[in-house]
């Protein structure tokens, strides 16, 4: 099957799938992966994926239906002032296939997540947040202190040792009007 642009394929020798965007060379595609992160793959590591038509798919009736509710509901009580949010921003956490990803690549990921969870937390009624970066080599935590330094009514320590080790950081959202930082 030939390759063209617009075709979804997943890769041979790592998890995950994407979009062609553009054909590199007659060697080399640009694939578009989750959260508009691209990058340049060896066209023999691609394999189409086929769309499955409708008439393939067979329906099923269950002939009785359970009226009990479901333990693990999606549904969320509204957040109250003594919640807290504990968000792990370890890159197998968020994504399944991070593996042809570069390290400025992960990075971003991680701290668009961050960012996402942090605006969450200061418009609900959560008072504290702990992000779980890992030790590694102090990129990301930096990263995040310099970003949590922008906002006025936060403050941010080490998060708790017994729990997280030394790869966490804590935020504690004292006031909300003052909360807007230049996410």
């Amino acid at each position: 099957m030939q390759l063209k642009v617009g075709d979804t394929v997943r890769f041979l020798n790592e998890k995950g799938e994407g979009t062609i965007k553009e054909f590199i060379s007659s060697f080399r595609v640009r694939v578009e992966i989750s959260d508009g992160i691209e990058i340049d793959m060896p066209v023999k590591e691609l394999v189409p994926v086929s769309p499955i038509s409708i008439k393939d798919i067979k329906v099923v009736h269950k002939e009785t239906v359970s009226h009990q509710p479901k333990t693990n509901s999606l549904k969320q009580s509204k957040a109250h002032a003594k919640d807290e949010m504990t968000v792990d921003l370890h890159i197998e956490k968020l994504l399944e296939d991070h593996y042809g990803l570069n390290n400025t690549e992960k990075l971003n990921i991680q701290v668009r997540h961050f960012r996402k969870k942090l605006e969450m937390a200061i418009n609900g009624h959560f008072t504290k947040v702990v992000f779980i970066h890992g030790v590694g080599n102090g990129v990301l935590r930096q990263t995040i202190r310099d970003l949590l330094r922008t906002y006025e009514g936060l403050q941010y320590s080490d998060g708790e040792y017994k729990k997280f080790g030394a790869g966490a950081t804590e935020v504690r959202i004292i006031s909300r009007n003052k909360s807007r930082g230049s996410l």
